[in-house]
């Protein structure tokens, strides 16, 4: 049923309208032969012909695909306390790779404020909670090695 806005009277769909949609083979068919995306007077699959690519020759030149990743370059260590290697992709310079080659981290102890007020209100349990209250890290290379319990 159609309702026409300009009055409120019903009108029967016609026998055009009723029509159902044309099958999907059909269409594909009709749609095989035109083609949206082809353009008239243009060759199809089968009708052109692609000569076959001759073999490239080897070359040490940049190659035709675009450049390369460069080499990663992968350094072994040996850890002087442990006896063990290790490989990292850091270089020798690295503040980590510093610490490692000499020996370990240098440990460098830092209270923090509400550790060091209970330490003084409470003096004998408040070193306790100071004691909770720190941050170790490396002086070298600034790596945490102890967050503490309040971080």
């Amino acid at each position: 049923m159609i309702v026409d806005p300009s009055s409120t009277k019903m009108i029967a769909p016609s026998e055009d309208d009723m029509q159902a949609p044309p099958s999907y083979d059909e269409t594909m068919k009709a749609a095989a032969k035109t083609g949206p995306f082809v353009a008239e007077g243009a060759t199809t699959a089968g009708q052109g012909k692609v000569p076959p690519r001759a073999p490239q020759p080897y070359s040490p030149g940049p190659s035709p695909r675009g450049p390369s990743m460069p080499a990663t370059t992968v350094y072994n260590y040996v850890n002087p306390a442990t006896g063990e290697h290790i490989a990292s992709l850091l270089p020798p310079d690295h503040p980590q790779m510093i610490c490692l080659q000499q020996g370990g981290h240098v440990p460098s102890t830092r209270y923090g404020i509400l550790g060091i007020i209970a330490a003084i209100i409470w003096f004998p349990l408040g070193v306790g909670c100071c004691l909770l209250d720190r941050r170790v890290k490396c002086a070298r290379c600034g790596l945490t090695l102890d967050e503490g319990i309040c971080a």
